[in-house]
């Protein structure tokens, strides 16, 4: 499994388990920044049925609130949520019979040849919502009598760690990601404005998005225990409080050897929660507590 790009096989690599707007972004441009820990991207970031990424609409798929649903059916949010592109959607070979899954082996070929720098470390990222595809597809490609847990491992040669990052304050990264889908801005690398024109608050979405952020943090914990992997832990608020030693502790656990003159350098990305993140915090809350003890 796994051909090796012009660069010849990694001597080391890892992958970053990872929610939506769980800082995953930053810390792949803080390990990116170094130069020296490969360039860790979201390379699998595909599903099975569609060969696509997730659409916004793909994130309600399995409510059974009625506010949400009221909310897919709004008309505003029709071309804001645009149709399903995921499991719920018409199979593409319904519209082309030509078409084919995924090649897995491009797919690891890429995440290879893109994901790794020049001293032989490769880094590459996986959010839970596709790391069952991400096994289906390996499992297609050669792999179907491997255990789930030895599938990364399998896949990415000389795999040496897990690195798990995840937010403290899932409300925040569920507003966060509510803002996300509805603006598409996934990150910021400048003080220009995004704004908040246009956008509107949901309870009944930012409440679905944080139920599925936990389940997901709940299932990478499951996957680590059931696999006996320990993890590199790291919080999004600490990452941000402290870079520079998070960065270097990092490089130390994932086994990188750190040339005499490395200096971390800042990052560029810019925070985009705003005045308008923390109202909806606010109204979120609020209405969280009511709904408490309503049913109280």
């Amino acid at each position: 499994m796994g051909a090796r790009s012009g660069l010849g096989g990694p001597e080391l690599s890892y992958l970053i388990c990872a929610t939506p707007r769980s800082g995953s972004t930053l810390l792949c441009a803080a390990l990116d920044g170094t130069g020296i820990a490969g360039h860790p991207e979201e390379h699998f970031e595909v599903l099975l049925e569609t060969g696509q990424r997730r659409q916004p609409r793909d994130y309600f798929q399995r409510s059974n609130d009625p506010e949400v649903w009221a909310l897919l059916d709004d008309p505003e949010f029709r071309e804001v949520l645009g149709e399903y592109g995921g499991r719920y959607s018409e199979h593409p070979a319904q519209r082309d019979p030509s078409w084919s899954p995924p090649d897995f082996e491009r797919l690891v070929e890429g995440a290879l040849s893109k994901g790794m720098t020049g001293n032989g470390v490769v880094g590459t990222k996986i959010m839970w919502a596709y790391f069952r595809d991400f096994v289906r597809l390996a499992r297609r490609r050669g792999l179907q009598d491997v255990r789930l847990c030895e599938v990364p491992a399998a896949v990415l040669p000389n795999l040496g760690r897990f690195l798990w990052i995840h937010r403290r304050d899932t409300t925040r990264q569920a507003v966060s990601l509510w803002k996300a889908l509805q603006t598409q801005q996934w990150r910021r690398d400048s003080d220009e404005d995004i704004g908040g024109r246009g956008l509107r608050f949901s309870f009944a979405a930012v409440d679905h998005l944080k139920l599925r952020i936990d389940e997901h943090n709940a299932a990478w914990q499951d996957f680590f225990d059931g696999c006996s992997v320990e993890p590199m832990e790291v919080v999004y608020e600490d990452l941000v409080e402290d870079y520079e030693g998070t960065v270097l502790w990092l490089l130390d656990g994932i086994g990188v050897s750190i040339p005499g003159d490395f200096a971390v350098v800042e990052p560029r990305m810019r925070r985009q929660a705003d005045e308008l993140s923390e109202e909806w915090v606010r109204l979120y809350n609020e209405a969280a507590s009511v709904r408490t003890v309503q049913k109280g």
